[in-house]
């Protein structure tokens, strides 16, 4: 080893406040010094390391200077809350009494696949793939899913803050179908498909985009099963983060290179909000007032878009969140 390596390697030591009389032996050097440490990035990008290095990504602060929010959402266990519950319902019962199937992708025309790798079509088509379904079946007729639900400006209340939208491309589609991400944040993208995404995410009512990027196939190759069970990946695809969103909004998110993918980004400012999947939903530990409920849906018209609620102590409010029904619901089978 050389005297400048052995002399930097003691000095490490020492401003570490270790013992070098009992310390292991320095490693023997197998050639030329190595070279000093990259600079780290920007602080507002991740470095490439670390995002190949596994699906979670701490997500850093920007580097526009923006590091505090006076609206910003307290979380604070004392503050009185009430119990808000409701239903998704159509506006006036349709004819109709039973959900229609979901149409299937036929991966040609305007759902086929843009400048399609060796067997890529096959690998789609072998999953069956259908439409995403907005409509299902309670009794005695159908209610509408996918129903976003936010309350406007609550700063505070006992309900933690969510965590950062992470969603995945598998099996031909962008899952979860409808996600919640805090505002001053990033949206995070990871793949389990076999093929290339490239992902293209846009503000619905600004027209902004946040991200346009090619997500890398995940490699199945790299997956090696563990002595006694499980799996272990020797590499993970890199995930796609979006720019900070700092404003309230939806955010749809397609593919370029798959017509038929398509998922939603809701950025909020408090954790005040679902989707509702069932016909019935309900929200914990509201706090006590008036507030507004805006009211959102990939494809269904609402007959209020906004609602005004109170929840009052030791009461549970109960709303009705109605939809204009579509067409396919006006006709008998």
């Amino acid at each position: 080893m050389s005297q400048r390596v052995l002399a930097l390697w003691v000095a490490v030591a020492l401003a570490a406040g270790c013992d070098t009389s009992q310390a292991p032996a320095p490693p023997k050097a197998s050639g030329p010094p190595p070279e000093p440490a990259a600079k780290a990035a920007a602080p507002d990008l991740p470095d490439k390391e670390e995002l190949e290095a596994g699906m979670e990504v701490l997500v850093k602060e920007p580097a526009s200077g923006r590091t505090a929010d006076a609206n910003a959402y307290e979380q604070d266990a004392t503050v009185p809350a009430g119990k808000l519950i409701g239903a998704c319902k159509w506006a006036a019962a349709p004819p109709r009494r039973k959900a229609p199937s979901p149409e299937p992708i036929a991966l040609d025309g305007a759902q086929a696949i843009q400048k399609p790798e060796k067997g890529e079509v096959d690998y789609y088509r072998n999953l069956g793939l259908k439409q995403e379904s907005y409509i299902a079946d309670a009794y005695p007729g159908t209610y509408p899913r996918g129903v976003v639900l936010t309350l406007r400006r609550v700063r505070r209340g006992p309900r933690d803050m969510l965590p950062r939208a992470t969603s995945m491309v598998r099996e031909g589609a962008l899952k979860p179908h409808i996600e919640f991400c805090p505002v001053h944040e990033r949206a995070m993208f990871g793949t389990y498909d076999s093929y290339p995404s490239h992902l293209l995410m846009k503000g619905i009512a600004t027209g902004q985009e946040a991200l346009d990027e090619l997500l890398t196939a995940f490699d199945r190759d790299t997956i090696k099963p563990l002595p006694g069970g499980g799996v272990h990946y020797t590499r993970r695809p890199a995930m796609l983060q979006s720019s900070v969103v700092h404003e309230v909004g939806v955010y749809e998110v397609t593919c370029r290179r798959h017509p038929w993918k398509r998922a939603y980004v809701v950025f909020v400012d408090n954790p005040y909000a679902l989707v509702s999947d069932d016909a019935n939903f309900t929200l914990d530990n509201v706090p006590l007032g008036k507030w507004q409920m805006d009211v959102w849906h990939p494809l269904f018209k609402p007959v209020k878009a906004s609602l005004e609620i109170e929840v009052r102590k030791d009461e549970t409010t109960e709303v009705a969140v109605e939809f204009h029904p579509p067409d396919c619901l006006k006709t008998k089978e």
